[in-house]
């Protein structure tokens, strides 16, 4: 989607400096833009990469740690479920609308971002439980996390190097 955007955005710059403009580019790049965001925010949430408070929960007594855990999960859940169903429902009031640029793509399909996006939310939310749930039990936070996976990959890119400058 992004390299799409960017395709649009940069052939809409040129078509208009010779001036051909698009006059399509600005609603679908709007578009491109917003299942950007959903869908991004989906892979976020795989990975737990959303702003949150992990150090002041992890700093709590085990037992309020899993309370606050699963009242969260339950909060953020049904937040996108609800979402997810209003989304569904906009869809439903489009009908046979379609853009105001390009009448053949319709406005349901360009709108299914919300609802498609919440749904991946979801999924991934749900998909994440184990893994933020053991983090919570043996202290460790996402942020700790990162760093480790950092250190290993920079350890074996370094590693890697050194072998190749071996072969060399």
């Amino acid at each position: 989607i992004l390299s799409m955007l960017s395709i649009i955005i940069i052939i809409s710059i040129f078509t208009r400096f010779i001036g051909k403009s698009l006059y399509w580019y600005d609603e679908v790049s709007s578009i491109l833009l917003a299942w950007l965001t959903f869908y991004g925010a989906a892979l976020c949430a795989l990975n737990r990469s959303h702003m949150g408070f992990g150090n002041l929960v992890a700093s709590m007594p085990l037992i309020l740690k899993k309370i606050v855990f699963f009242i969260n999960e339950i909060i953020v859940i049904s937040f996108f479920i609800i979402l997810a169903w209003a989304g569904f429902h906009v869809l439903s009031i489009f009908g046979d609308e379609t853009l105001t640029s390009l009448n053949f793509i319709s406005l349901s399909v360009a709108q299914s971002a919300l609802p498609i996006g919440c749904i991946l939310f979801i999924l991934a939310e749900v998909l994440s439980i184990p893994k933020a749930f053991s983090f919570l039990i043996i202290g460790k936070t996402q942020d700790e996390d990162e760093i480790e996976k950092a250190l290993y990959e920079a350890n074996n890119s370094s590693d890697i190097q050194m072998a190749k400058e071996k072969l060399e």
